[in-house]
């Protein structure tokens, strides 16, 4: 009764040319066996239709479920003689074309919904959702419907964005190429060579734009492929230029930097006032024991202060940086930064934000009434709107209960607590001094200006790169000429004049991104997709497989 009731259902379902003869029912598989109701068959070779059967047998397909049922057919397929004396086949079986692939083991519905699973997911997970849809295969079957899926011809590309990307970090990368117009991933090339952009370019003549960045195998490639294309320097890596840039000028005056630094921390101690400061002898110790941490950083500077001397040394001898590199073991761009620096370069510190920094008065407040239960003050801050734990605020209060005392340490206001660590790192010195005025905040923008009295030439540099930098971002190309004319003075820093000076060896491309709207921000995206789509696959990120996945995604 069920096989009769669910008989017209499934047949609604197949082929016209299949008949369903049986339908078993066996757990939460449906078997279905169907025949074909043609007479003839025509013969793959000579065309020739034949109604001479030869044999039976019958073919296993799978099937897409039904209402979460798997479903397997069985297709009996007959043989037939083939009646053409001059054909080189004596006998033929008939083609189930509309149903499966030749010698295939699903039906097609069922492996383009494969597919679209191993498109979406990859091998692994694919196969364990694929199972929980009642269509079950392996990691294998989905990569292997995925490299062979044939993907739709892009139309033709007008402004091509260029970039590379990590198949493998360090080792071996590629090129993405995506149509800036249609924002999306036209192709990926399995190397970052100019002979690659090259061969592509070439193939397609159509381009008008070409943003990239200033690579040189890039350069070349795209000057050989598309000579007739606009090249357009890609602004986000000329400012990534420029802060480089001016990071190895803030390299060369560390010393100053630092000095600077301690100004501003002092500046900013003396607005608490005298009343809140501890007596003499109270508060916690300011020179705790040092700890085992404490003692290996004091051994690994000395270490690295008597490397600095050393190249010192053997540059005031006249010895190569090469040389000096070779002799001592160290990298060629250590020894350059060590012999441009005025002083030992120090490590940088960071400054320690803590949730609980905003709550500092309250819990000072409560701890001075006496309420020293880290548990009751928790629940006191967060009926206030604290959303931190008890353990932070158990780290807080830690050292005020070992000093047994309620005299505090004065604080710093949250607003600007810690902005400005005592030994700042050079990277963040120069974000810093591109920082927009607006974005500034109070102890940052006096640490600025005590650069400022500190170090000129760093103040200067400074103020040249945040020109260009607002020429970038406003797109000024008239302003090109006249930044490059004091660039390169001799009176600038020596980095930025080598900025300069690489930037005129790319003039065109650069003008042109002062001028033109195109820019490699959405490539950026697009290799964030690609690294997204890369991690998903479990070791099994071939290149070829990648491809298929990424141009798909998009």
């Amino acid at each position: 009764m069920v096989q009769d009731a669910i008989r017209p259902i499934l047949g609604g379902f197949l082929p016209g040319f299949l008949s369903i003869d049986q339908i078993i029912i066996s757990g939460e598989a449906i078997f279905v066996r169907t025949m074909t109701n043609s007479r003839s068959a025509s013969c793959p070779t000579c065309a020739r239709k034949s109604e001479r059967v030869h044999s039976r047998y019958f073919r296993k397909l799978g099937d897409a479920p039904w209402y979460g049922n798997i479903v397997r057919l069985q297709v009996k397929v007959r043989r037939f003689f083939c009646v053409n004396s001059d054909c080189a086949r004596q006998t033929f079986a008939e083609r189930l074309s509309d149903l499966a692939q030749r010698h295939g083991r699903t039906t097609k519905r069922l492996a383009q919904a494969h597919c679209q699973i191993g498109f979406a997911l990859g091998g692994e997970a694919g196969a364990r959702l694929a199972t929980r849809l009642s269509m079950p295969t392996s990691p294998d079957t989905l990569l292997r419907r995925v490299r062979h899926a044939h993907l739709p011809v892009p139309p033709p590309v007008r402004v091509l964005g260029v970039d590379d990307w990590a198949l493998r970090k360090g080792q071996r990368y590629g090129t993405i190429l995506c149509d800036l117009e249609r924002r999306r991933p036209v192709d990926l090339l399995p190397e970052r060579s100019a002979s690659a952009l090259r061969d592509w370019l070439q193939n397609h003549p159509e381009v008008e734009v070409i943003s990239r960045d200033r690579g040189d195998e890039y350069i070349k490639g795209a000057s050989e492929g598309a000579p007739q294309a606009i090249q357009v320097a890609d602004r986000w890596h000329l400012l990534k230029n420029l802060r480089e840039s001016l990071e190895r000028v803030v390299n060369r005056y560390q010393g100053r930097v630092r000095d600077a630094a301690h100004t501003t921390i002092s500046l900013t101690n003396e607005q608490v006032p005298r009343d809140s400061r501890p007596e003499p002898g109270q508060g916690p110790d300011l020179n705790p024991p040092s700890t085992k941490y404490q003692e290996r950083q004091q051994q690994r500077r000395a270490r690295r202060l008597a490397r600095f001397e050393q190249v010192r040394d053997l540059h005031q001898q006249g010895v190569s940086l090469r040389t000096i590199a070779h002799q001592l073991g160290m990298h060629r761009s250590t020894v350059r930064r060590f012999v441009r620096a005025e002083t030992f370069p120090e490590r940088a510190s960071r400054p320690n934000y803590r949730r609980t920094d905003a709550w500092t008065e309250c819990l000072r407040r409560r701890w001075e009434e006496g309420c020293h239960n880290a548990a009751r003050l928790t629940e006191e801050l967060r009926a206030q709107g604290f959303q931190g734990s008890y353990y932070m605020v158990l780290r807080r209060v830690a050292a005020w209960r070992r000093t047994h005392s309620t005299a505090l340490l004065p604080e710093r206001p949250a607003s600007i607590k810690g902005r400005i660590p005592t030994r700042p790192s050079s990277r963040s010195v120069s974000w810093l001094l591109l920082k927009k005025e607006q974005d500034l905040h109070t102890e940052e923008r006096t640490f600025l200006e005590e650069i400022g009295k500190h170090c000129p030439p760093l103040r200067d540099a400074a103020a040249l790169a945040r020109e260009f930098a607002t020429m970038v971002h406003e797109q000024r190309p008239d302003d090109w000429l006249d930044w490059k004319t004091r660039a390169r003075d001799p009176a600038a820093a020596a980095e930025l004049r080598s900025f300069a000076q690489g930037l005129e060896a790319d003039e065109k491309a650069v003008r042109a991104a002062l001028a033109v709207e195109w820019s490699n921000g959405q490539v950026e995206g697009q290799i964030n997709r690609l690294k997204t789509i890369k991690r998903q696959m479990y070791g099994r990120a071939k290149f070829d497989l990648l491809r298929q996945r990424v141009l798909c995604a998009a």
